[in-house]
């Protein structure tokens, strides 16, 4: 699944999300963004060095699991927020290979900048 070098295949996106959801961590980050969350929460959340949590969140980004937003905060600015981009991910196997579905949530999301008062 992996290139050896620790990164999942960019070519193959099942082989993406079957390497994202393998580690632990990346799946203690998912199970802390039951809403949007910067990367500072998401280590404090998850006791890991904030270097740790950028780099998994890219590699939950590029498997399609997390999105990425900027936002402006009250009294903060402007910042970036992580959320789960997925309801429910189905790995089943067909055919001798695996097969994923991602169902995506059914609502819009606002893809623009918005206040919150988190």
């Amino acid at each position: 699944m992996s290139s050896g070098d620790g990164e999942p295949d960019e070519t193959d996106p099942t082989d993406q999300l079957l390497d994202a959801l393998s580690d632990e961590t990346n799946r203690r980050i998912l199970a802390t963004l039951t809403k949007p969350r910067t990367a500072a929460d998401v280590a404090e959340d998850c006791d890991i060095p904030s270097s740790t949590v950028y780099r998994k969140l890219d590699v939950l980004k590029r498997a399609g699991l997390v999105r990425e937003r900027n936002i402006l905060k009250p009294g903060y600015g402007r910042c970036n927020v992580y959320e789960r981009d997925f309801e429910h991910v189905g790995i089943s196997i067909e055919d001798g290979g695996f097969s994923v579905t991602v169902d995506r949530p059914s609502n819009e999301r606002d893809g623009g900048l918005i206040a919150t008062d988190d």
